[in-house]
């Protein structure tokens, strides 16, 4: 018997117009994160990832998310919420997949928290297959689309209650 072959859902279409409608999306999405979720970001610099980042622990219950920045020159953070930990990744200085294999995230990813790595594009490798994908682009200054996916056969079941809780940000053209 073969193998089941990896299964892409979406992405759903998304649109903000700010800032700060990035993290009230993110906090709805992260609201329905469960663990062992792994959330993959890609974007240009300055794209909005650490808003969505920022968004998400909200939605995990981080107080002072404030203090949700970049991980940038420590590669990993870790944010304690009302029920799961949110451990943030940032890859971006990261020379390849086996780096982020060095400071341990296959044991993180199934720890039991929901995981969100920054610049996941550049440590593919090393990802689960199972995880959501969020690509972020600049549309104007504030407007960003986000493309909300899933790798994995695990996560399709749950794409229907995501859709429809991100539907007050959809962009008009999801299936």
């Amino acid at each position: 018997m073969a193998p089941p072959k990896k299964q892409v859902v979406g992405p759903l279409h998304l649109r903000t117009r700010s800032p700060e409608e990035t993290v009230e999306l993110a906090a709805a999405f992260g609201r329905l994160c469960r663990a062992g979720d792994v959330v993959c970001l890609q974007g240009t610099l300055g794209a909005g990832k650490t808003h969505f980042t920022k968004g998400m622990a909200e939605g995990l219950g981080v107080e002072n998310t404030e203090n949700v920045t970049s991980p940038t020159f420590v590669l990993l953070k870790k944010y304690r919420g009302d029920k799961l930990t949110l451990n943030h990744f940032d890859a971006y200085r990261l020379h390849g997949a086996s780096e982020m294999q060095d400071i341990g995230c296959e044991e993180i990813f199934s720890g039991g928290g929901v995981s969100v790595v920054e610049w996941a594009d550049r440590v593919v490798e090393c990802l689960p297959e199972e995880h959501f994908l969020v690509t972020i682009r600049i549309i104007g200054t504030d407007v960003r689309d986000i493309l909300l996916g899933t790798s994995g056969t695990g996560l399709a079941d749950r794409i229907e209650e995501i859709t429809e809780t991100l539907q007050p940000w959809s962009a008009g053209d999801n299936a």
